[in-house]
């Protein structure tokens, strides 16, 4: 079977996988593509990250698109936004009919003779292998396997008898009110989900190994307010 060729392939619908694409439609207008999406959702990070408070940790004026500002008055948005955002883009740019879902890409190998890449994925929802050829791949998967997460060993924690979540796959039905919990890190995911959970937890103790330095600051941004009544987008 003869493999589908665009001129340009994007791996990853996403917040960066979307732009890509409606930069590449708005500059080369007559140059074909296609994305692929291993999930079957647009969004990305701002799909499968559904844990309590999750959020932007970078403000959305500079995160988001120049081409499509960000107007909402949250400059530290929550990720219900960003995810509506990323939607709203990919419909309004027509980016929609261009995303294959549930296509993992696999590899890609490179043909200097042909100058073109092979890429191969797999269809996670048919169980089917496709072959794609490009001019150019752009891959805008990030630098973490978003859909596993990183767990460290924990001897001895087959015998804990409470319940063990990871955020990157937190359970919709989890009931956490009450709890006692006790939260390992202290990164940016720590710092979104501790203040969160602390409203319906009965305690919640983060376990840092080095102390961090944290400061509190509005998720609305003073000076953005007000330049917005007085600037262009």
């Amino acid at each position: 079977m003869a493999a589908d060729h665009v001129d340009v392939l994007i791996v990853g619908a996403g917040l960066s996988g979307v732009g890509a694409a409606v930069h590449l439609g708005r500059e080369c207008p007559g140059k074909t593509y296609a994305v692929l999406e291993a999930r079957g959702a647009i969004g990305g990070t701002w799909d499968l990250f559904r844990y309590p408070g999750v959020r932007s940790d970078s403000d959305m004026y500079t995160l988001g698109y120049s081409f499509k500002p960000w107007t909402d008055p949250k400059a530290i948005a929550d990720g219900d936004s960003i995810r509506a955002y990323v939607r709203q883009t990919a419909r309004e740019y027509d980016v929609e009919r261009h995303i294959r879902f549930h296509h993992r890409a696999l590899r890609a190998e490179w043909d200097s003779a042909t100058a073109r890449w092979t890429v191969h994925a797999h269809r996670d929802d048919t169980g089917e292998d496709v072959t794609l050829t490009c001019g150019f791949l752009f891959t805008n998967s990030g630098y973490y396997r978003y859909d596993e997460g990183y767990t460290p060993r924990f001897p001895g924690v087959d015998r804990y008898a409470g319940t063990v979540v990871h955020p990157q796959h937190w359970p919709d039905d989890l009931d956490y009110a009450g709890k006692r919990v006790v939260v390992i890190g202290s990164g940016a995911t720590a710092v979104t989900v501790v203040p969160a959970m602390a409203e319906r937890a009965a305690h919640v103790t983060m376990l840092q190994r080095s102390p961090t330095y944290v400061i509190a600051l509005p998720s609305r941004d003073p000076f953005a307010d007000a330049a917005r009544r007085w600037l262009p987008p």
